[in-house]
């Protein structure tokens, strides 16, 4: 599924990514209204988000036991009993076996019935906390901050059950270069699948934190060195 929104370029029509949204169960949602520039402390911010909001976005989300979902939302009693025990038993125990819990999505945005966005998100159970990796592909830069660039990282706190985490977020525009689009789609699967956790967001994606060591001004908010978990203050 990620690897397939990877593929979607700006200005694709709606109708191309529907059999994506289909296959996985996507579901459409709308915008919440513009923010009155009057109750923004960014005035400027407020303007440009309200001029680029979308008519509308898809969402898909996997992730094998919905231990985040509701209850109404997990069909099958098997299913339930897998999120009932993966909720009520310690990473630690579960970890020899693999069974970590893990969830993965895509956001695809259309204004004018063309993608103006689109974004992949994984997040995966580490060895003491969550870790997790976004990438949100743009028609430019949304954040008046990094305007000027092409791609940008920066570093966020996850508040997922248990001892939360965190994660890395990569924005993109069509001017970034290939190496940058493999910096912020690549993950490294083993901590999915592996017998040992990740620890660190550099395990999660080794390609990323390389490519920071070496350009170090597309990130202003996390340590190239993350473990355990340092984030700057800005």
């Amino acid at each position: 599924m990620l690897d397939e929104a990877a593929r979607i370029p700006i200005g694709a029509s709606e109708d191309s990514i529907l059999p994506l949204v289909a296959r996985y169960g996507g579901t459409k949602s709308t915008p919440l209204p513009p923010t009155p520039t009057d109750d923004c402390f960014d005035k400027a911010a407020c303007e440009y988000q309200n001029v680029h909001r979308p008519d509308y976005s898809y969402g898909l989300a996997l992730s094998p036991f919905d231990v985040m979902s509701s209850p109404k939302d997990q069909t099958g009693r098997v299913h339930r009993l897998l999120s009932l025990l993966m909720g009520r038993t310690p990473s630690e125990l579960r970890d020899p076996i693999s069974m970590r819990d893990w969830l993965v999505g895509v956001e695809i945005s259309i204004r004018g019935g063309r993608v103006v966005a689109v974004g992949g998100y994984l997040y995966v159970e580490g060895r003491n906390r969550w870790l997790g990796n976004t990438w949100t592909l743009s028609e430019e830069m949304r954040d008046l901050d990094i305007r000027s660039k092409a791609y940008a990282i920066d570093g966020t706190f996850l508040t997922f059950p248990g001892n939360g985490g965190a994660g890395t977020i990569h924005y993109l525009t069509p001017a970034a270069i290939p190496e940058q689009f493999k910096s912020a789609q690549s993950f490294n699967t083993r901590c999915i699948t592996g017998l040992v956790p990740c620890r660190c967001l550099s395990d999660l994606t080794p390609l990323a934190f390389q490519y920071l060591g070496h350009h170090p001004d597309v990130g202003s908010s996390i340590e190239t060195d993350d473990c355990p978990y340092r984030l700057n203050p800005r």
